[in-house]
């Protein structure tokens, strides 16, 4: 992931492609997934875990083979295809294997769990670094040298990774095919019976606040560094520095939210996230770059696990493949909004506005936010102490 995302753009750039075709690339990336990750977290609940999660990493490893070979955007747009087929099968089951595994320590599995993807994120920055600095390769070779990685992950996945959903926890069905193309076909109607939930509105709101905020990071920051004038491996020095420093965190960062709750600690984080946008773009220096970098990633991060944690403790185990494929709906769909809002923006003001707007935006979207459930919150505990006293 980190090999695909820090370079799909340069090497749209390095093939000639236009600023508004390469926005246009990135968002398609999340519109799939829009479609994709209620339905194939529903299908979870009936095959099981592992073989979505042994397909997400198989079109991981598509993806970056397709990517070797792009010498035009439209074969570019084909990878882009089957990372976000990917990242449906994956991201939501993973969270929902947690879940069902841990009932008490979700945060801080979580963090352990993030501190595999610090370690994916260090040795394919240094490998990055390694190709491109020292051998001078083109960027094609980089991703050829991602796709081989994975499949030797694909792999071991097939013969070393249990299944840990049982089966009095799965759906059944007469047939699991005809199953997920009526899943998809319901896929709004189920969406909406999960977000009516209170406690999960409120997460699925943040989390769009979260991934707008994450996403413009992932998509812009490699731009950023480039237009101060530094060449492209220091994009992945900057990720794997910072991954280096985390990795040792991420655990104790879950056990906040699983001692103090989920709730503040999201809308604490985002607002220093947002902050950090701002420095971004002031900071010129790779040391204080690097530094800044930390800060958002580690406050990014909490800010994630506490939205994985609270879908998880609140929806049932029955139910837990399409509470998370939901949540994974919210972040596919603002991620979408991010690369169409912003794209115009980067094209017509430039790169360091495309940040600080989403400061702006974000900050601004956290506070109403907060104002709105903090005012419905104590409404509804005068409503509920009314009742109490005329009983």
């Amino acid at each position: 992931m980190i090999i695909f995302m820090s370079y799909v753009g340069l090497h749209l750039e390095d093939i000639h492609t236009m600023v508004w075709l390469i926005g246009l690339i990135l968002a398609f990336r999340n519109i799939y997934q829009i479609f994709l990750r209620v339905p194939l977290g529903h299908f979870s609940q009936m095959v099981g875990r592992k073989p979505l999660l042994i397909a997400g990493i198989g079109f991981y490893t598509l993806s970056l083979f397709v990517m070797a070979l792009s010498t035009h955007w439209s074969i570019v747009l084909v990878a882009v295809t089957f990372l976000a087929i990917g990242m449906s099968c994956f991201w939501p089951i993973l969270f929902a294997y947690i879940g069902d595994i841990e009932e008490n320590n979700i945060g801080q599995l979580q963090g352990r769990v993030f501190q595999g993807t610090d370690l994916g994120v260090i040795l394919g920055s240094l490998l990055a670094v390694l190709l491109l600095k020292q051998f001078q390769v083109e960027l094609r070779v980089l991703f050829a040298w991602g796709a081989g990685i994975s499949l030797i992950g694909v792999i071991g996945m097939v013969f070393y990774m249990p299944e840990v959903l049982k089966k009095e926890d799965r759906l059944q069905v007469e047939s699991k095919i005809r199953a997920l193309l009526e899943s998809f076909v319901t896929m709004f109607k189920n969406l909406a019976n999960v977000t009516k939930q209170k406690k999960l509105s409120f997460i699925y709101v943040v989390q769009l606040l979260i991934a707008f905020l994450e996403y413009m990071v992932t998509a812009f920051f490699p731009f950023l560094v480039v237009s101060k004038g530094y060449p492209d491996d220091v994009v992945a020095q900057v990720f794997w520095i910072s991954a280096g420093v985390l990795i040792f965190f991420k655990p104790f960062l879950g056990k906040i939210i699983d001692k103090i709750g989920y709730r503040m600690p999201m809308l604490f984080t985002i607002l220093i996230s947002a902050s950090m946008l701002v420095l971004m773009t002031f900071v010129d220096s790779f040391a204080w770059l690097v530094v800044v970098y930390i800060i958002y990633s580690g406050s990014s991060l909490t800010s994630y696990i506490g939205v994985n944690t609270g879908t998880t403790v609140e929806s049932k185990t029955a139910q837990r493949g399409m509470a998370l494929g939901a949540l994974g709906f919210y972040v596919s769909f603002s991620r979408s909004i991010t690369t169409f809002s912003l794209t115009p923006i980067w094209n017509g003001f430039g790169i360091n506005w495309v940040f600080l707007s989403t400061a702006i935006i974000i900050s601004s979207a956290v506070i109403v936010v907060y104002l709105i459930y903090y005012l419905v919150g104590i409404r509804n505990n005068k409503n509920n102490n009314q009742k109490i006293s005329h009983l």
